[in-house]
């Protein structure tokens, strides 16, 4: 006869015995009468699978999910935890280890769709990358006077002959100037300069700056990098 044990404060499945015989009650009854144990059971295991256990629970046997072994745990952040209790894991979503892994390295390559993880194409994660760096770039900034004096040191020019460049400037396709004078001058006048702000690439390129030279000229405020080809 099996005597089958669970943990005491869980009330998992832990391990069958075999029953020993209870001396007295044997004895008394005149035929075998087990010794049952604290938290421990005659009442048999329900099949179960891989990643379920029973426990026990109301004097029989419950099945549960188990992820413990096998599984992580995912917030809505992508942050992967161990899971340390039986069940369903409320609020959560369930990944085998194997991706719950790949997610730690790099929760930027996965998406939450239909309430299921899965994994960007790598076309989708690139365009992510692609925009977030152009974001990070656009809030580059540098104050008026670091541009102006780069500016000069370049060209020989301060911001009185950049409006004098855009001024001489052909007119558009409807007889607009291609850059508002005095918008330009407003923004000239302003303590900071962000590399987003669409006025930096058209004058960039009025001045033969390419865009690549004015990205790296914001981000190290260097003004040889507006020399370099």
């Amino acid at each position: 006869m099996n005597i089958y044990n669970y943990d005491e404060k869980t009330k998992e499945y832990l391990s069958t015995t075999i029953a020993e015989a209870d001396p007295e009650e044997t004895k008394l009854k005149g035929e075998f009468v087990p010794l049952i144990p604290a938290n421990a059971t005659l009442i048999e295991l329900p099949e179960y699978g891989e990643n379920e256990i029973p426990v026990f629970e109301n004097e029989n046997w419950v099945v549960k999910p188990d992820y413990r072994k096998n599984f992580y745990k995912v917030d809505d952040n992508l942050s992967v935890q161990e899971v340390k209790t039986i069940g369903d894991q409320e609020g959560y979503y369930i990944v085998d280890k194997t991706t719950g892994d790949l997610i730690k390295q790099n929760s930027d390559k996965y998406k939450i769709v239909d309430n299921q993880i899965i994994a960007k194409t790598d076309e989708e994660y690139k365009a992510e990358q692609e925009e977030i760096e152009k974001n990070r770039i656009a809030m580059l900034n540098l104050t008026a006077a670091d541009v102006e004096r780069a500016i000069y040191k370049v060209k020989g020019m301060d911001f009185d002959d950049v409006v004098s460049l855009v001024e001489t400037q052909p007119l558009s396709e409807d007889d607009k100037p291609s850059i508002d004078i005095k918008a330009l001058k407003i923004e000239l006048r302003a303590n900071n300069f962000y590399r987003g702000n669409p006025y930096i690439n058209t004058v960039g390129t009025l001045l033969g700056f390419s865009e690549k030279q004015m990205d790296e000229f914001f981000e190290t405020n260097d003004y040889t990098k507006l020399l370099e080809e």
